[in-house]
């Protein structure tokens, strides 16, 4: 192979990164939550393309530009996916830690300049570099990923970017056994196929692993969204049937104790007639946030209706499930929401056929209160 065999290649690989690049750009501007993250690994193939498209410009004389600006813009490239891959998740960006890191190989590499002489460090060091920010990133990222999307989408994540990470430290090591001879990119030896194999492989394995992450908060976010209220965030009516399905399941094989909470809102209709819906949707939502900081964190609270709550409370007594009600009763009526609520109690019992007829109990225990007045609590039978 002559000097300039890899140049075809080289750009073929630089306009596929230029590709992906493009992809992410488009696909940020659908996905608003996570904009900045995919802008970042957009600017990370789009820069790591134009460092290829650099590079392809080695020859004599050597311009600093695309020996050392070639080296620095891949360098940074990486950097982008580290942070944008951080900002997808969430998680302490680590963004000083880059600069410590990054910057002083950046000087050096500014500082050799394009003489052949130079050439080795230059090339060590930007692999160095890569290779460290792929690797950290995937350490930095793991509890994470295992966390939201579970231990298997995890490991599709992570260990794609482990392979690329070593990959590239096997060629920056094959380098620096080599160090008398510099492995220009456009050189053709086996080392710099292995490279363009890496960055079209990597990159398209990144690619992947973008997609499992985006596809998965996606998946998650829109099963999260089919069993919350919109409006309060509660369990709504769909997910308090499985969550009570599930407490009735274990109260059956347990025989431990089960109470539920049915809580409507007194003449919540005038509220809305008088002073709007977003006072009504206010009133609500205040409702929900008193519900929640008053139970434990077992208890599930629901929203089943317009102006109807749920709580199941699992191992509950009787007479703590009546307390918890009566509580709850005063607290409204002291936050002043301009409204007070009627609650029905209804404890598990042989009586109960099925987790429908212990709903059924506290309906009719809350129909009672309503009956009586309002603004009191139900017990039952």
């Amino acid at each position: 192979m002559t000097e300039t065999d890899l140049a075809p290649l080289q750009w073929l690989v630089a306009v596929q990164m230029g590709l992906y690049g493009l992809l992410w750009a488009l696909v940020s501007m659908l996905m608003r939550d996570a904009r900045r993250a995919l802008l970042h690994w957009g600017l990370f193939f789009a820069l790591l393309g134009l460092g290829l498209a650099l590079a392809s410009g080695r020859g004599e004389p050597r311009h600093w530009v695309f020996y050392n600006g070639a080296n620095i813009v891949g360098i940074v490239s990486f950097a982008m996916m580290r942070r944008g891959t951080e900002l997808f998740m969430k998680v302490e960006r680590h963004d000083r830690e880059q600069l410590a890191m990054l910057a002083p190989v950046i000087a050096l590499i500014v500082a050799a300049g394009p003489a052949e002489h130079w050439s080795t460090l230059r090339i060590v060091l930007s692999y160095a570099a890569q290779a460290y920010t792929v690797m950290r990133t995937m350490i930095t990222i793991r509890e994470a990923a295992a966390t939201e999307f579970g231990r298997p989408s995890m490991l599709a994540i992570v260990v794609p970017g482990g392979v690329i990470a070593v990959t590239l430290m096997l060629l920056g090591l094959i380098q620096t056994v080599q160090w008398a001879e510099p492995i220009e990119m456009l050189r053709g030896v086996p080392s710099n196929l292995e490279l363009m194999g890496t960055y079209l492989t990597g990159c398209a394995m990144l690619s992947f692993m973008f997609i499992v992450m985006l596809v998965q908060r996606l998946v998650s976010t829109l099963r999260e969204a089919s069993v919350r209220d919109a409006l309060t965030g509660l369990h709504n009516r769909r997910a308090m049937t499985e969550a009570l399905k599930r407490q009735w399941q274990r109260h059956r094989r347990t025989q431990s104790p089960l109470a539920v909470v049915a809580i409507d809102l007194d003449h919540f209709k005038k509220i809305n007639d008088t002073l709007g819906q977003a006072a009504g949707d206010s009133v609500l939502v205040h409702l929900s946030n008193l519900l929640q900081n008053h139970v434990r964190a077992e208890d599930i609270v629901g929203r089943v209706g317009g102006e109807e709550f749920l709580l199941l409370l699992p191992d509950t007594e009787p007479q703590q499930a009546t307390a918890l009600a009566e509580r709850l009763r005063v607290l409204v009526r002291a936050e002043a929401l301009g409204t007070t609520i009627s609650v029905g109690v209804a404890l598990a019992h042989s009586v109960d056929k099925d987790p429908e007829s212990l709903i059924a109990r506290a309906d009719a225990a809350l129909f009672r209160a309503k009956e009586a007045g309002r603004n009191r609590v139900e017990v039952a039978d």
